[in-house]
């Protein structure tokens, strides 16, 4: 594994973000991966006190700079790549993204002093929706953001069938809680069809002067509608991961979307075993 020769060599100083994440979406691009747009890990951990109390903020300068890792469509390739080579014991998905970030870090000028984190194990714990929303990279969308004339009786009815049909020996007893419509982030050109997998933090690429961006804000009304609606109650169908008309280079394969709604490990494990099987053999040294 490994993604393509590396640009990181070629960084100029003074730092500037902008051309340390062309040189890491190159980088992540073979592997079927890509970074968001910069962030600053002041903007993050400010929208954490604001809108959660705080909870799962980062350590470092408020002026170092952040980037997410995203898995793309087509990702699978890449898992079965590795699981032909290292055949893990467990955490399948995971320990193919431990090598990539593993390989990101010895390629990354140590005088960035980079922090990378797996965030779908941590710690520290990242919560990757703060993190796509307040970079622009996409956009954070809740009941509230509806503002259609219809928008109250939609809500209700939503909150009336989540209420109905969540198990109270999963979600509690408590009305509000099995009430509760969750939010989600979309991207512009994925939709839902992409997974945040990783984070780096550079703790002396410094950039005060990196300005914020606006909130992404490209969904209708009846879209948001859509969306929440299938996220909530149907989640496993992925209908929420697509846009309007959405092109089909850009969702997983039926492949990938049979592997990563699969909750079993041991499914997972025997598909991994029947596509490597289905591999060309390597040519002879």
């Amino acid at each position: 594994m490994g993604g393509a020769s590396s640009g990181f060599d070629q960084l100029q100083e003074p730092f500037d973000s902008r051309q340390f994440q062309q040189a890491l979406s190159q980088w992540l691009a073979p592997l079927r991966m890509d970074c968001t747009k910069p962030l600053l890990l002041g903007w993050y951990n400010h929208t954490r006190a604001v809108t959660a109390d705080g909870t799962q903020k980062l350590e470092g300068p408020d002026d170092a700079v952040a980037f997410a890792i995203c898995s793309l469509p087509r990702y699978l390739d890449t898992v079965v790549d590795y699981y032909a080579r290292k055949r893990p014991a467990k955490d399948l998905v995971d320990a193919a993204t431990n090598e990539i970030l593993e390989q990101l870090r010895a390629v990354i000028p140590a005088s960035l002093d980079a922090q990378i984190i797996n965030t779908d194990v941590g710690p520290p714990y990242v919560h990757v929706q703060t993190v796509g929303a307040v970079c622009g990279e996409d956009q954070h969308i809740e009941a509230k953001d509806v503002q259609s004339d219809g928008r109250k009786e939609w809500q209700e009815d939503l909150e009336d069938r989540l209420e109905e049909t969540r198990d109270p020996k999963m979600w509690g007893t408590e009305s509000e809680m099995r009430r509760k419509i969750f939010g989600v982030n979309i991207h512009p050109v994925w939709g839902g069809w992409y997974a945040y997998r990783g984070l780096i933090v550079l703790r002396n690429g410094k950039q005060a002067s990196l300005q914020k961006p606006e909130p992404l804000d490209f969904l209708k009304d009846e879209d948001k509608m859509r969306i929440l609606t299938e996220y909530n109650q149907r989640h496993q169908m992925c209908l929420w991961r697509d846009l309007p008309d959405h092109a089909p280079e850009n969702r997983y394969s039926p492949e990938e979307f049979f592997f990563f709604t699969e909750t079993s490990p041991d499914k997972r494990r025997r598909f991994l075993d029947l596509k490597v099987s289905h591999l060309p053999a390597a040519a002879p040294a």
